[in-house]
């Protein structure tokens, strides 16, 4: 689990560009992310701030148990894809890292 978890982490950090392949670290890559006090925290509910398009600020709430259901845009460029993502949130994690390059 952990070196998929850091895997996941690092493609999150390094790469530019999304890519849904799961990306294969080296052990030395993965060495230079240490998760602080080696501990992954459990949320209840997600909340998201973001800015509408008249510019006021929003915040909206994901919560696994009453509203699991998200949409996202898509970050595949062939115009065959549809042009965004649905997902359903089963739990809500979140990790503090340190990364040592």
């Amino acid at each position: 689990f952990l070196p998929r978890l850091k895997d996941h982490l690092l493609g999150c950090i390094l790469k530019d560009k999304f890519d849904s392949e799961l990306q294969d670290f080296s052990d030395e890559d993965r060495d230079s992310l240490v998760i602080v006090n080696n501990l992954m925290y459990e949320h209840s509910v997600l909340w998201v701030n973001y800015t509408t398009y008249d510019l006021w600020h929003e915040q909206d709430s994901i919560n696994p148990r009453t509203q699991p259901d998200i949409m996202m845009v898509s970050h595949e460029t062939d115009e065959l894809c549809h042009p965004y993502w649905y997902a359903r949130v089963i739990r809500i994690f979140h990790v503090n890292i340190h990364h040592f390059s």
